[in-house]
């Protein structure tokens, strides 16, 4: 975990894999700025093994907001993938309907909406294409409309093309760490009354430094 920005109302974090958003990052917040409290309100989420911006709101009044700002849309991320093979369409929009399996913690496709299904949207760019170990693979860029569980390993992996290091949702292609990654993230800061961005690059490791002129 990296400390990006700290205000008065807020922080943002870049999220090392391995580390959940809701107990350990505000652990790890408390533990580097030396606070007794771990009072850091996570915004939005990402899954334990993947990485990326984080913003947590640092009093209730400041989370709400920014929780209102990731409700309404104008909180914005934009995310890395690495997919198997090559999409047949360099740039699409997804549309699925996603099923939460509670007990597997686990996201499916399905047809028709019913109780605990919802909608998911996505929109993606193909931003490079290499050959890695044998392995011909892509780079994405993602923006999501939605933002629901496992979104983006769910509906990439119901097309053929599972998250290289996601065995959960098929993937036969092992790497050290989930290759997803949140690339961009901005909102409005009412303090200083203005958009403000940020964005990070992925973990120095394989096969994310396949395409480290590409990002």
């Amino acid at each position: 975990m990296k400390i990006i920005k700290e205000t008065k109302n807020y922080i943002v974090v870049n999220k090392a894999p391995g580390e959940d958003s809701e107990h350990d990052v505000p652990r790890l917040l408390a533990e580097e700025l030396k606070k007794e409290n771990t009072d850091f309100l996570c915004i939005h989420r990402l899954d334990k093994t993947a990485g990326g911006l984080l913003v947590y709101g640092k009093n209730k009044a400041a989370a709400a907001e920014l929780t209102k700002q990731l409700q309404d849309g104008t909180l914005k991320k934009s995310y890395l993938a690495i997919v198997p093979g090559v999409p047949e369409q360099t740039e699409g929009v997804l549309k699925d309907l996603l099923y939460k399996d509670k007990t597997k913690q686990k996201m499916f496709p399905v047809k028709r909406l019913r109780k605990g299904v919802k909608e998911a949207v996505l929109s993606f760019m193909v931003a490079a294409t290499k050959e890695w170990e044998g392995n011909v693979i892509s780079l994405l860029e993602i923006s999501l409309q939605t933002g629901r569980f496992h979104q983006i390993r769910c509906q990439f992996a119901s097309r053929g093309m599972p998250l290289l290091g996601d065995g959960k949702y098929g993937s036969r292609i092992k790497t050290k760490n989930l290759c997803l990654f949140c690339r961009s993230l901005s909102f409005y800061d009412s303090v200083e009354k203005t958009d403000v961005a940020f964005s990070a690059d992925p973990p120095e490791e394989e096969p994310w430094t396949a395409f480290k002129n590409d990002f």
